[in-house]
């Protein structure tokens, strides 16, 4: 891999807040979160109200 190009890539704890456990492990710390008002409004745009 080349030097100084990817993300750093570290420990961190997961939360699963269905059954509420947590359990570490490794990522980039990138996180991402859905636009599904988004994405429900973008289908009607496309689609329509039938």
């Amino acid at each position: 891999m080349k030097p100084g190009i990817h993300p750093a890539y570290g420990p961190v704890v997961f939360r699963d807040t269905a059954p509420g456990t947590a359990f570490p492990t490794r990522s980039t710390g990138t996180a991402r979160v859905l636009d599904t008002a988004g994405r429900v409004e973008k289908f009607q745009r496309r689609y329509g109200t039938r």
